[in-house]
């Protein structure tokens, strides 16, 4: 069923908006910005509106009538953290860390835009694009730390030493795919799948282990968000890969 909210599918709309709104809640529980997403030590107050902001984006978001305004606001509040992080990715060109902290605001910022403004097929191309080099650098970096992404995966789950490699592939494939537009609407929806089916295997029962975790909090808000940047991608594209017209209605 369509989104009345627009072109883009309602699923990865809401997955996007429920990421946000926990972005905004641990912020403002655990009185700390958000790891990655703002690489900046903020003062007091602006941890507090910070916080406030993406909790009222998220719920924005998450309501048909105001989500494309909130999505413009948000494109335009993301673009400006996303400037912040360059001279850090400047200063230390290396730091895969910060290259992913830079490319999940670049996944998020794709998202928003797409919201704000269906329909746009030069909007969309530059959304698949983004996307696409995000899971490109993601999957570089689980190759390149495959102890600590092997770390994450739960005990139970065999060949722990394995499932890096896969994920990486995985990423990377779909990154490919996104960025040459080839199965891309495909890619979007099984590599948001991926990182939904992340939340109920890794990243819930590491929350239940450790409530009070501020790291967890912020992994699974992450995993329901980067959920809502590839749905909300694969909504915005058609069956055969080219930009799906539609507008609020």
């Amino acid at each position: 069923m369509r989104d009345v909210g627009g072109s883009v599918r309602l699923p990865g709309r809401l997955m996007l908006a429920t990421g946000l709104a926990g972005f905004g809640l641990v912020s403002l529980y655990f009185n700390h910005a958000i790891d990655g997403l703002q690489p900046f030590e903020a003062p007091q107050w602006g941890i507090w509106l910070n916080g406030a902001a993406l909790l009222v984006g998220g719920a924005g978001l998450a309501w048909s009538r105001s989500a494309r305004p909130t999505a413009l606001v948000l494109w335009g509040l993301l673009t400006g953290l996303l400037f912040i992080h360059a001279p850090g990715l400047a200063a230390t060109p290396g730091d895969a860390v910060r290259w992913v902290s830079a490319m999940e605001v670049l996944g998020l910022i794709a998202a928003a835009m797409l919201i704000a403004a269906p329909g746009r097929k030069d909007f969309v191309l530059a959304a698949r694009m983004a996307v696409g080099l995000m899971l490109l650098v993601f999957g570089a970096v689980h190759w390149m730390y495959l102890d600590a992404i092997a770390g994450m995966i739960p005990e139970w789950m065999p060949g722990r030493a394995l499932w890096p490699w896969v994920t990486g592939a995985a990423n990377i494939a779909a990154g490919l795919a996104l960025v040459s537009g080839v199965l891309a609407k495909t890619a979007s929806a099984l590599v948001g799948a991926m990182f939904a089916s992340w939340i109920m295997l890794v990243h819930l029962p590491r929350l239940l282990a450790a409530p009070g975790d501020r790291s967890e909090w912020v992994a699974c808000a992450l995993a329901f968000a980067l959920t809502g940047v590839a749905w909300t991608v694969h909504g915005a594209l058609s069956r055969n890969g080219e930009d799906l017209q539609g507008s609020l209605h």
